[in-house]
C-alpha cells in the first residue's frame, strides 16, 4: 500500500476478516458473527470520527462546514488517495453537500482477495455489514446536530458496483440509499 493510512485501513480489514473467520470457526452463526464484527468495528469507527470531528465542532456550528472539513481531513489521513492499489476517490462540495466518489477501496479489495484464495464464507457480506454501513450513522456523528439523514449512497463497491457514490448532506434529509 502506498501510504501509511492505506496500510492502516487494510490492517483493520485484516482484523475484521480474521475476527469474522474465527467466530465462524468457533461455531458462531454467520449472521450473528457479522453483527458482532459490525458492532465492534463501529465502536472503533465512531471513536475515530468523534475524535477527528472535535476541532471542527469547536470552529463551526454549521453542520455542512463541519461535514466538509472533517471529510477533507479524512482524505489526508487515513483515506489519502494516491490511486490504485491505494484509495482512488474524487471529492467535491456543492452547496451543503460533500460528495465522495470512490472507485478503488483497498480494504474491500483485500477481502475480495481472501475470498479468491480461500472461498467465500461470507467475508464480503461481513465487510459490507460493518465497513459499508458505518457511513449512515457516521455522517450523523460528523454533522453533530442531533438529526439523522446526513448521508445517501446508491452504489457500493462491495456489492459489485463500479463505485461508491457517497453524498454527505450538511443538512439532514431522507433519500434513496442502497443498503
Amino acid at each position: 500500500m502506498p501510504t501509511f493510512g492505506n496500510r492502516l485501513t487494510v490492517f483493520l480489514a485484516v482484523i475484521t476478516t480474521a475476527a469474522y473467520q474465527e467466530m465462524m470457526a468457533r461455531g458462531v452463526p454467520s449472521e450473528y458473527a457479522k453483527t458482532l464484527v459490525g458492532d465492534l468495528g463501529w465502536k472503533v469507527y465512531n471513536w475515530m470520527l468523534t475524535t477527528v470531528s472535535v476541532p471542527f465542532r469547536v470552529t463551526s456550528r454549521d453542520p455542512a462546514k463541519r461535514m466538509e472539513r472533517v471529510l477533507r481531513a479524512l482524505m489526508i489521513f487515513p483515506f489519502s488517495a494516491p490511486g490504485a492499489p491505494g484509495y482512488e476517490v474524487k471529492v467535491w462540495t456543492e452547496g451543503s453537500n460533500t460528495y465522495t466518489h470512490w472507485t478503488h477501496c483497498p480494504p474491500q479489495t483485500f477481502v475480495r482477495r481472501v475470498i479468491e484464495l480461500n472461498g467465500d464464507q461470507g467475508e464480503l457480506d461481513a465487510f459490507f455489514k460493518s465497513w459499508c454501513l458505518y457511513d449512515w450513522p457516521g455522517a450523523d456523528v460528523i454533522a453533530s446536530d442531533g438529526q439523522h439523514g446526513h448521508y445517501t449512497r446508491l452504489n457500493t463497491l462491495s456489492r459489485g458496483d463500479s463505485n461508491c457514490d457517497m453524498c454527505w448532506h450538511g443538512c439532514a434529509k431522507s433519500g434513496k440509499e442502497r443498503t
